[in-house]
């Protein structure tokens, strides 16, 4: 069986991710709000230059000819793979290489909403909402959203029709 090089780039793309965001929690410490600000910066470059990249090589691969709707597919399903990853290793930092993160940024939290006057019965619904931000698959919708914009962008830049194919419609 052989894997779709869009599924090959994505799994490399999100280790690569995955890599950057261990070293910069390692790096800046485990606690701090750099390591997710960095995190996403990463995250949003591998996702826009992953897609054109494999949009570009996809093209190439077809003796330089892509059809808009073969290089929709080729982005989307990089973005989706990259996607799984992430939430895969998001699940896994935080339940085996930092189990106590969540705890610490909950606890921050509510010391900032006591500091700012909010009534105590609306903590523990403000701690929900905030617990919800560490979720593995809140990280999946934007991934999907920008590989969806790149994918359009790389389409419409690398999509090139074949002159000698005959289409009966």
């Amino acid at each position: 069986m052989k894997i779709n090089l869009s599924i090959k780039f994505g799994i490399i793309a999100g280790i690569i991710n995955c890599a950057a965001w261990f070293g910069f929690a390692k790096k800046l410490g485990f606690y701090t709000v750099e390591v997710y600000l960095y995190r996403n910066f990463v995250s949003l470059a591998v996702l826009v230059i992953g897609v054109f990249l494999t949009v570009y090589l996809t093209r190439k691969k077809n003796a330089g000819f892509l059809e808009f709707k073969k290089a929709m597919q080729a982005g989307i399903v990089y973005s989706l793979t990259l996607a799984v990853v992430l939430a895969i290793f998001n699940y896994v930092y935080y339940t085996f290489i930092t189990p106590d993160t969540i705890e610490y940024f909950l606890s921050e939290a509510k010391k900032a909403a006591i500091a700012h006057n909010v009534k105590e019965s609306d903590i523990p619904k403000f701690l929900d909402g905030e617990r919800s931000n560490f979720s593995s698959f809140k990280l999946v919708p934007p991934v999907l959203f920008f590989g969806l914009i790149s994918s359009l962008l790389a389409g419409a830049i690398f999509s090139k029709k074949n002159p000698h194919s005959f289409s009966a419609n």
